[in-house]
């Protein structure tokens, strides 16, 4: 059993070194084998949500790092349907991670990869969303405008909560400007 333990873990350390080899250089962190998006301070956070072109291919280091399909400069090349599941995990990996802005913000609870590492997102998005009981995060009363939402949210939760993308990545940002409080 012991053995069996340390090659899972060994598994892990060589996918966190093939999927997180470029961040650094693209993010400005390197994140660990057992790195949750909780795990990520507010700046890294702030950096891969905003979704610019070094945190977009940060993210496809991380699909296909998984993977073993290489970098993310090599989207692009892979067969289709190698290109729709990276496609798929990261779109969900962007959800995740904007979710959890909103969640900082105290905005949503019930990240459906909350528990998850980095790495496990990236591997196995399908199977985390079909476990979740939440197919998105639930919007709190604490929201500013929740009232304005609550209807639509009953109706399309998914395009509630997304509808709100902008405003969270604007309030995140300005709290990662102002700091940590004295």
């Amino acid at each position: 059993m012991s053995k069996l333990i340390q090659m899972e873990a060994f598994r892990r350390q060589r996918w966190a070194e093939r999927a997180f080899a470029r961040w650094q250089r693209r993010v400005g962190f390197t994140p660990g084998a057992d790195t949750r998006l909780a795990d990520i301070d507010n700046a890294g956070l702030m950096t891969l949500a905003e979704l610019a072109d070094p945190a977009v291919l940060a993210l496809y280091d991380l699909v296909l790092g998984v993977r073993n399909w290489g970098p993310g400069e090599k989207f692009h090349y892979l067969e289709s349907w190698r290109k729709m599941e990276a496609l798929d995990a990261y779109l969900f990996l962007a959800d995740q991670v904007r979710f959890e802005v909103m969640r900082r913000l105290g905005w949503v609870v019930g990240l459906a990869g909350e528990d998850r590492t980095l790495l496990e997102l990236a591997d196995r998005p399908g199977e985390i969303q079909a476990a979740s009981r939440l197919k998105v995060p639930q919007l709190q009363p604490d929201y500013h405008r929740y009232d304005d939402l609550e209807q639509q949210y009953s109706v399309e939760p998914a395009a509630a909560v997304r509808s709100i993308i902008p405003e969270a990545l604007s309030a995140f940002k300005k709290l990662v400007e102002e700091g940590p409080k004295p």
